[in-house]
């Protein structure tokens, strides 16, 4: 690995939102916030991105991408030929402590110190080891291809508080129920009812990252109990609410990327 090249490393800043649409890169992509809260999105579903959390974008992922908020990270453009070891569509890695030094390391590296290039390329190696070997939890929301159930995901995705029941779906979709169960879990790997929690978990994480309080976001994402919430984020995640930004990416002052 220590061969190739990183193409370009990037810290950056914005301060208001930014929509991208549909685009795709000849290299890999990995990218990280230390502030705000990004969404990768392609036909086959979504990645929500928090502070603290590595992202990918494979070489020629076609791919859309919306932040909220300002948002300061880094962006890691890489050769193909060094990340066959990573997944080939996005994913969003939780990161270890040693992931945050090689970040650390990397982001403070000064162009001009000797070997530069060797040594950026010896540490995006390493990053890229550790990457590929870390278990693969991913915050992912599988989305189903046909039209009629990928616009009935696509409004619970956006809305997860929503309380209408499979029966109610079924009926307004002009879909049997059984014939929507069946193909839900078949196009997503999950039934309704898993589906349904992983898009109401996302959407909390997305709005734990822009500082709503545990409560508030429990109800807007169709919880009546605080308690409940706390109990499913934790057994799904490992971790309370509370904890899980506790540890952020090691990131120096961000500086915005040249037009």
């Amino acid at each position: 690995m220590a061969a190739e090249a990183p193409v370009g490393l990037w810290i950056n800043a914005y301060e208001t939102p930014r929509v991208t649409g549909y685009h795709a890169h000849e290299t890999g992509q990995l990218f990280a916030l230390r502030e705000g809260l990004q969404v990768i999105e392609t036909p086959a579903g979504r990645w929500v991105q928090p502070p603290g959390w590595i992202g990918w974008i494979a070489p020629r992922c076609a791919h859309a991408a919306q932040s909220f908020g300002a948002t300061a990270g880094w962006s890691l453009h890489i050769e193909p030929a060094m990340a066959a070891g990573l997944p080939d569509g996005p994913h969003v890695f939780a990161t270890t402590p040693l992931m945050r030094a090689l970040v650390d390391r990397l982001t403070s590296l000064e162009a001009s110190s000797v070997d530069f290039e060797a040594r950026r390329a010896r540490l995006v190696g390493v990053l890229l080891d550790e990457l590929a070997a870390s278990a693969r939890p991913s915050l992912h929301l599988p989305m189903p291809q046909d039209k009629r159930l990928a616009a009935m995901a696509a409004a619970l995705a956006n809305d997860p508080a929503m309380p209408d029941t499979i029966d109610q779906w079924a009926d307004r979709i002009g879909m049997a129920r059984r014939t929507l169960t069946r193909r839900f879990t078949a196009e997503t790997g999950l039934s309704f009812a898993q589906w349904r929690q992983q898009s109401r978990l996302l959407k909390a994480v997305e709005l734990l990252s822009l500082g709503d309080s545990v409560t508030a976001v429990a109800l807007s994402v169709g919880y009546s109990s605080v308690s409940a919430f706390i109990e499913t984020f934790r057994k799904n995640f490992g971790c309370t609410p509370a904890r899980f930004f506790e540890e952020g990416m090691a990131l120096p002052q961000a500086k915005k990327k040249p037009a």
